[in-house]
């Protein structure tokens, strides 16, 4: 874990938001509200982007000097997204101060487009940009939405930031495990897959890219799980292979068909013994594998996209 000197100042900035709040009611018609105290939020949130993306730059292979031509944008945001897919993560506003009902305000994703610059950004770069070179022209621009959706973004860069990794002992379906990750608004989601294959590492559900963590089991008892399966893979196809011999033996003539027919009843006989076999060791061994699976233990960890 990484000595943290931008999460307190998060901390900071979200607690100013959840007073607001307060004050406010936060729904989907209010949140193009806005004021000066809003403005000097998205504007102070923001600062808090470009620096923590700078270092999140260096820490991964960012090789730029830097001075006034490194940008945290397009250099530094970009470099992350490549990596990380940032753009595709998602954020839910969990708090129950915001009363959302139109998911694209429940369900963000603040990263997408902030690695882009001018018209091409996402709205609250834009709008940070606007408040800041121009603030009495741009006031409107200071608002809610922008505010929520650029917090989000650095609620994301924080957790890549921090980098922790939780130890969820035997819990495979991620029940203990704390969506908020210390925040007050929102909360993310958590990819599980609790399928197994001999041969990979992981494997991914379809809306991996939108999760920012990822529960697995640890390496070292995952392999003790993919040894087991081996052994009784293995097995399995040594005594397949003797009987698929007797099988075309007695079934029919391989000479007398053609390729056609004879490709299909070959097949047809692989698989018959291939299932009957599997089902038979895989009983015989049930005993071995239960324990194996017993003795997994999981952890969550960041989706770096190392799957």
């Amino acid at each position: 874990m990484n000595h943290n000197i931008y999460w307190t100042v998060y901390k900071n900035l979200e607690r100013e938001l959840v007073e607001l709040s307060n004050l406010l009611h936060i729904d989907d018609i209010q949140l193009e509200i806005y004021s000066i105290k809003i403005t000097e939020l998205l504007i102070r949130t923001v600062v808090e982007v470009e620096s923590i993306s700078k270092e999140l730059y260096f820490q991964n292979g960012g090789t730029k000097v830097d001075d006034k031509d490194l940008f945290f944008d397009t250099d530094c945001l970009g470099l992350l997204e490549n990596k990380w897919f940032l753009s595709k993560k998602q954020v839910q506003v969990s708090s129950p101060n915001f009363y959302f009902n139109i998911v694209d305000n429940k369900i963000l994703t603040p990263l997408n487009k902030a690695s882009k610059r001018g018209t091409s950004s996402s709205e609250w770069l834009r709008a940070y940009q606007a408040v800041k070179h121009n603030r009495a022209k741009s006031l409107k621009k200071g608002n809610i939405k922008n505010l929520i959706r650029a917090l989000a973004g650095l609620y994301i860069l924080n957790l890549y930031y921090k980098d922790n990794v939780y130890d969820l002992v035997n819990d495979k379906t991620g029940t203990n495990f704390d969506n908020s990750l210390g925040s007050a608004i929102f909360s993310i989601k958590i990819h599980i897959n609790n399928s197994f294959k001999i041969d990979a590492e992981y494997t991914k559900n379809e809306d991996f890219d939108e999760c920012i963590y990822v529960l697995r089991p640890t390496d070292e008892t995952r392999i003790d799980v993919q040894k087991s399966m081996k052994i009784i893979i293995d097995k399995a196809e040594e005594i397949t292979n003797a009987k698929l011999l007797k099988e075309f033996e007695k079934n029919f003539d391989i000479q007398s068909e053609n390729k056609e027919q004879k490709n299909e009843r070959i097949k047809e006989i692989v698989n018959k013994v291939k299932l009957e076999n599997f089902k038979s060791i895989a009983i015989q061994n049930s005993h071995l594998m239960k324990k194996t699976f017993d003795e997994l233990k999981y952890e969550a960890v960041l989706n770096k996209q190392q799957y």
